[in-house]
């Protein structure tokens, strides 16, 4: 090897022993590592399982075809404890608009569209930012550390203007596609929301239960959580998107694990 290709090997170290959470230190990294490994006999791999070969890291009925997720570091249990639902509070225009907006604004989170179908850009060992200021009880980080997001294409919390429904960039809503919470209950404010679909709701129950079975002993379903649980006052989702509240989600969650 030479001198200048140990140097190259020695600052790659220095940037993830110092700097590995930001964005453009990822790409140095990766431009330096192309530069010294032979693309000719490398192969386009990635790993499929955690380090132990205990666990996958990557959902097998997810689609994965996206660009990668800007990771901010390893979950220091190697796999998260837990899940925050969310809503993306925006249009539902499929996975690939969803995905590419997540990178672009240097976030990490599973997505899920109105059809169910799942997107997954970043191994199971990585976290990523998607739950802003907030604190969850038997949790020591910033939630995002230790819980991985869950974003489903939904519009959330909906204005009420006679007898339409609209969604805070005044596109109308459609009665059957609306839920009323009349008083607030357990996380769910009062006010109206746009429904997950049915196929949302089955592939994020489908979802949860597979990373619980994928690593037991460290994903926790009482670890789920809304992110209005995590960021009250702040946030409001899932809210009354997701048919039941949260705690009676845990609670079907856990009956359905067995």
């Amino acid at each position: 090897m030479t001198k200048d290709e140990k140097q190259k090997l020695y600052t790659v170290r220095w940037y993830v022993r110092e700097r590995w959470a930001d964005a453009n230190s990822q790409r140095d990294v990766l431009e330096l590592l192309t530069e010294l490994l032979d693309p000719e006999s490398a192969p386009d791999v990635r790993p499929s399982v955690s380090a132990g070969g205990q666990h996958l890291l990557w959902c097998p009925f997810a689609e994965t075809d996206f660009a990668p997720a800007v990771s901010r570091g390893s979950y220091a249990t190697g796999y998260p404890k837990g899940a925050v639902v969310h809503f993306t509070a925006g249009r539902r225009n499929g996975l690939k608009p969803a995905m590419k907006y997540q990178t672009e604004q240097g976030y990490l989170y599973f997505v899920i569209d109105k059809d169910g179908n799942i997107g997954q850009n970043f191994p199971l060992d990585s976290w990523g930012y998607h739950a802003g200021k907030s604190s969850y009880p038997g949790l020591n980080g910033t939630v995002s550390d230790e819980l991985v997001g869950i974003e489903i294409e939904c519009a959330g919390l909906l204005t009420k203007e006679g007898s339409t429904y609209k969604t805070w960039y005044q596109t109308a809503v459609a009665e059957e596609e609306v839920r009323y919470i009349k008083t607030k209950t357990d996380n769910q404010q009062a006010g109206y929301y746009e429904k997950y679909t049915q196929e949302q709701e089955e592939a994020l129950t489908r979802l949860l239960l597979w990373l619980h079975k994928n690593n037991p002993d460290v994903f926790s379903l009482d670890f789920v959580v809304g992110h209005d649980e995590v960021s009250p006052g702040r946030k409001n989702d899932p809210g009354g998107s997701l048919s039941m509240s949260m705690p009676k989600y845990r609670e079907f969650l856990k009956q359905q694990a067995g």
